[in-house]
């Protein structure tokens, strides 16, 4: 099985980031495709489906803003395209930080169960499981221990029970992310656990801004912190790469 990770400029917008995505599909011979968070926006998702002709390959990618009613704004919603037919798992990121995750036990019940109900994907005979962006942060770090990576709600028997379960019961952890996230050292070791016992581990980011010495500076699209792929904790060689001012693609040969 091959998988395709793409990473986009972060300025890139409208109907020319559309143009660029549907390109990317239609020339991909990819078995999987995995897009970095913010793929396209709500106005350009329904166009998406007439203009793919790449039959072959799931893609997994996210819409910004959904737009449901007058009412129902939602953010960072997350879509499939299967033998080119476009397919809303009706699911949403739903926390993007470790303060917003650490101590919130409800929200934690409510994001186990999103894992559970809509964040599983079948693909031929391989499980996916998908975390957007900061839902990394579910795992913790104790840092006294050489930042050892934990479930962060290991207390409650019950919910890690359950997030272990769907561990074991996964082939490939797919992460969509918006923009790099800082602290790589504490990251590494989430990827890492994530992709122990025989598991594979992908995430595609945007490249975004970093702020340098009171400066704001562009991440360069060729910069490491974009696209990790690792399995069993070790990181993985690419088989094939394209970089240019607009994206970065990479493919990766899985043995499964």
């Amino acid at each position: 099985m091959r998988i395709e990770l793409v990473s986009l400029r972060y300025d890139l917008y409208g109907k020319r980031r559309l143009k660029h995505v549907v390109n990317i599909i239609n020339s991909s011979e990819a078995d999987l495709i995995l897009f970095c968070g913010h793929t396209v926006s709500d106005y350009n998702c329904d166009s998406m489906e007439r203009l793919i002709n790449n039959k072959k390959s799931f893609i997994v990618f996210e819409v910004k803003s959904v737009v449901e009613s007058q009412f129902v704004n939602l953010n960072n919603c997350l879509y499939t395209i299967n033998r080119g037919h476009v397919q809303n798992l009706f699911t949403n990121q739903l926390f993007a930080t470790s303060d917003e995750i650490e101590n919130n036990v409800s929200l934690c019940k409510r994001f186990v169960y999103e894992l559970e109900t809509r964040r599983r994907v079948l693909l031929n005979d391989k499980k996916l499981l998908i975390l957007q962006c900061g839902e990394l942060n579910i795992i913790k770090n104790i840092q006294k221990e050489d930042n050892r990576p934990v479930f962060r709600f290991a207390q409650s028997k019950n919910l890690k029970e359950r997030f272990d379960n769907l561990l074991n019961d996964t082939d490939i952890i797919l992460n969509p992310i918006h923009t790099p996230m800082g602290n790589q050292g504490k990251m590494k070791k989430r990827r890492e656990y994530l992709s122990d016992k025989n598991r594979y581990y992908f995430s595609t980011s945007q490249n975004g801004t970093r702020e340098i010495k009171g400066e704001k500076k562009t991440i360069p699209m060729d910069s490491a912190v974009l696209q990790y792929a690792l399995h069993n904790g070790v990181e993985l060689q690419e088989e094939k790469s394209v970089t240019n001012s607009l994206y970065t693609l990479r493919v990766f040969d899985m043995s499964i």
